[in-house]
C-alpha cells in the first residue's frame, strides 16, 4: 500500500523519512467526515471521529452487518459529552474492509447515538493513532504516514511559504492513558486544554472554563443555541457568548464567538471541532508527539445556521479571523476524476461556499452524467444557495438514473412540500419508505416534513411509526416530544399530546421539551402552569424567543398586557421571525385563541 516517501531537505535530517502508506477519499455529510467501508460483505459508511478512542458501530447497525456479539474489556465503561456512561459493549466483524485492505475479526465498541442518516458509527483513535495523520478534510482526503528517523523534522511537507503552527501533542493531565488528540489553547489569554474532535460538527467549550473567563449564560451577548446530544445521556443547554481571542498554537482569532455547554469529559475544556478540521489542514504526527496545522481560509468556527455568512466576515483579525500569522488559502492539485471533483464539492459546500460546490458537482457530472448521487448531491447544494427550482431539476435527473434511491424520493418529496404540493409528497415519501422499510430515518424525515408544511396529522402518523420501531431506542424522548408538539401545534389532541410531553420530560428534561409542553398547557387554557412552565425555560434558556413569545401571549390572555407587551418585544428583538412561527399556528397577540378542546 506504500504510496510514496517525503524526506526532510536539510543535511541534519537527511536519515528523515515519512512514507505515506495510503490516502482515503473522505467525503463530508451532514457535516461530517465520511469514509467508505465494507463489514461482512454489506458496503457501508462510517465517519471519521478523532475524539472516540475506540471505533464504534450503533446497535442497528451492528445487526444489519451481521456482526457478531464479543466480549468488551472487563469494567470497561464508555461515556459521551452529555456526562452519562455506560458499560461497554462490543462486536466482531469477521471481514472489515477500509481503502482496499481487508482485516479479519476487528472488534468494535456498540450502542449509544451512533450513526443515523446512513452512516453505521464511527473511525477511531483504536485506528488512527497508529499512524501519523494528515486531516486534509477541505480537499476531501486525509492521509496515513510512517515516520521513520525524524526526530525535529517539519513533517508538514506542504507547509512551504506559508505560515505554520507546531504544537506539542500532550497526555491527559490526569495520567489516564487515553488515545485522543489533547493539546492545549487560549481563550482571551487563559490556559485552556483542548480534545481535537472530528466528531463533533461544531467547536464547543466547557461551561466552567467559560465562566473562568466571565460568562454566564445570562451575560451580555450571550444566545440561545439550542440543545445538543452526545453518544449517551440527556440533552445539554448550548449558548454562544463573545470572546476577545482564541488562540492555538501561533495562530489567533480575535474578536469572536463560541459555544458552550456543561460538557461532561474528564480533563478538558473545549473540543476543537469538525468546523475547526476544515478550515485547517492538519498533520497529527504521533511519532513525534506533535501537531502540525496550517490556515485554509474562511470560517474558523462554524457559528451561523443559515446560508447569509461568507467567508469575508473572517477575513481580518478586527471582526473573527484567524490572525495575520495565518496564511492565505492553499491552492491544492487540480481534480482530475469525477469522485475527486465531488468530494472537493462536498467540502466546499460544507465551507458554505456554495457557488465554488456547485461548479465541482457540475464538473463531476460532466465527467460521469450517469451517476445519480452528483445529481443528487448538487440539487443538496443549490437548496441550499436558495435555488429550489433547480434542486428540483437535478433530483429530477437523480431519480431518472436511479429510481429506486430512497434519499433523492425523500429529498424531492421534501421539496414538493415546501411547494404545497401534498399529493406528490406524500407519493415519494411513500415509494421512498417502501424501498427502504428498515431506514427508520426515513420515517423521521418525513415527520418532520410534514410538521414544517402544517400537514400535522400525517405526521403524527410517521411519528406514530416511528416509536413503534424504537421502543427502546437513544432518540425515543425526542420522538414523544416531536409528537407532543405536532398535536400542540395542530390544537388537536390535546390530552395525548401531554401526555406525550410528561413521558418526553421523564426521559430528558430539557427547554425545548418543556416549551412544547408550554404550549399544550395553554392551548388547554392552564394559563398559570403554562407561564411557569415557559418561565422554567426561560431560566435554562434567558434568551429564547419562543419562550419570551409564548409567555407574552399568555400573558396577554391573562390581562396582563404591560408584562406580555414586554415580552413580546424582547422576543422580536432576538428573532425576526417568531412571530410568524406563531402565527402559523393559529396564534397571535390580537387573537390568542380560546382554549382548544382535545
Amino acid at each position: 500500500m506504500a504510496a510514496g516517501v517525503w524526506a526532510a531537505a536539510s543535511a541534519a535530517q537527511a536519515e528523515c523519512s515519512f512514507a505515506k502508506v495510503v490516502e482515503v477519499p473522505i467525503t463530508i455529510e451532514n457535516y461530517r467526515p465520511v469514509v467508505a467501508v465494507k463489514i461482512n460483505g454489506h458496503d457501508t459508511k462510517l465517519f471519521v471521529d478523532t475524539g472516540a478512542f475506540f471505533s464504534t458501530v450503533s446497535d442497528d447497525a451492528a445487526k444489519r452487518l451481521e456482526m457478531k456479539p464479543s466480549a468488551a474489556p472487563f469494567g470497561l465503561r464508555v461515556g459521551g459529552i452529555g456526562g452519562a456512561s455506560r458499560e461497554a459493549r462490543a462486536v466482531e466483524a469477521t471481514d472489515f474492509s477500509f481503502v482496499n485492505a481487508g482485516f479479519h475479526n476487528i472488534q468494535f465498541l456498540v450502542g449509544g447515538r451512533i450513526g443515523g442518516a446512513g452512516l453505521s458509527g464511527v473511525i477511531g483513535e483504536n485506528i488512527l493513532s497508529s499512524f501519523d495523520v494528515e486531516y486534509d478534510f477541505a480537499n476531501g482526503v486525509m492521509r496515513f504516514f510512517r515516520a521513520d528517523g525524524c526526530r525535529d523534522a517539519n513533517l508538514a511537507y506542504w507547509s512551504s511559504g506559508k505560515a505554520l503552527s507546531r504544537i506539542q501533542l500532550e497526555a491527559p493531565g490526569d495520567g489516564r492513558y487515553v488515545p485522543q488528540i489533547h493539546t492545549k489553547a487560549k481563550i482571551d489569554g487563559r490556559s485552556i486544554r483542548v480534545v481535537m474532535d472530528s466528531g463533533v460538527p461544531l467547536s464547543i467549550l466547557s461551561k466552567p472554563a467559560a465562566e473562568r473567563v466571565g460568562i454566564s449564560i445570562a451575560a451580555q451577548g450571550v444566545e440561545s443555541a439550542g440543545i445538543a446530544y452526545g453518544a449517551f445521556g440527556t440533552a445539554q443547554e448550548q449558548f454562544i457568548a463573545p470572546f476577545g481571542s482564541f488562540a492555538i498554537g501561533d495562530e489567533e482569532i480575535r474578536n469572536t464567538r463560541l459555544r458552550f455547554q456543561d460538557i461532561k469529559l474528564p480533563d478538558t475544556d473545549m473540543l476543537l471541532g469538525f468546523d475547526f478540521f476544515l478550515s485547517h489542514r492538519i498533520l497529527v504526527a504521533t511519532s513525534q508527539k506533535k501537531i502540525y496545522f496550517t490556515y485554509n481560509g474562511g470560517p474558523v468556527f462554524r457559528l451561523d445556521q443559515s446560508p447569509t455568512q461568507r467567508p469575508s466576515q473572517v477575513a481580518a483579525a478586527a471582526d473573527g479571523a484567524a490572525t495575520a500569522q495565518a496564511p492565505p488559502a492553499a491552492k491544492p492539485d487540480e481534480p482530475k476524476s469525477a469522485s475527486e471533483y465531488a468530494r472537493r464539492a462536498s467540502a466546499s459546500a460544507a465551507r458554505r461556499d456554495f457557488q465554488g460546490a456547485i461548479a465541482d458537482y457540475t464538473r463531476a457530472i460532466t465527467l460521469e452524467p450517469a451517476n445519480a448521487a452528483f445529481y443528487r448531491a448538487r440539487a443538496q447544494t443549490r437548496l441550499s444557495a436558495g435555488q429550489p427550482v433547480l434542486a428540483m431539476a437535478d433530483l429530477d435527473e437523480a431519480l431518472k438514473r436511479q429510481p429506486d434511491d430512497p434519499e433523492s424520493l425523500m429529498r424531492r418529496g421534501q421539496l414538493y412540500l415546501s411547494g404545497r404540493d401534498t399529493v406528490r409528497a406524500k407519493a415519494d415519501f411513500e415509494a421512498a419508505m417502501k424501498l427502504a422499510p428498515t431506514n427508520s430515518d426515513l420515517i423521521a424525515q418525513a415527520a418532520n416534513g410534514y410538521v414544517n408544511a402544517g400537514l400535522y396529522q400525517d405526521a403524527i402518523r410517521q411519528l406514530d411509526d416511528w416509536v413503534a420501531a424504537h421502543l427502546k431506542g437513544y432518540d425515543l424522548s425526542g420522538a414523544y416530544a416531536a409528537r407532543c408538539f405536532a398535536r400542540a401545534a395542530w390544537g388537536q389532541q390535546l390530552d395525548q399530546a401531554l401526555a406525550d410531553c410528561d413521558t418526553a420530560l421523564r426521559q430528558d428534561r430539557n427547554s425545548i421539551f418543556l416549551q412544547t409542553r408550554a404550549l399544550v398547557l395553554f392551548r388547554l387554557g392552564r394559563l398559570d402552569e403554562s407561564q411557569a412552565q415557559y418561565t422554567a425555560v426561560l431560566k435554562l434558556q434567558p434568551r429564547d424567543a419562543n419562550a419570551l413569545y409564548g409567555r407574552g401571549l399568555v400573558e396577554l390572555k391573562k390581562g396582563r398586557k404591560a408584562e406580555g407587551d414586554a415580552d413580546l418585544a424582547a422576543a422580536a428583538v432576538i428573532s425576526r421571525t417568531v412571530a410568524n412561527q406563531f402565527k402559523r399556528m393559529g396564534l397571535a397577540p390580537d387573537g390568542a385563541p380560546a382554549a382548544a378542546t382535545s
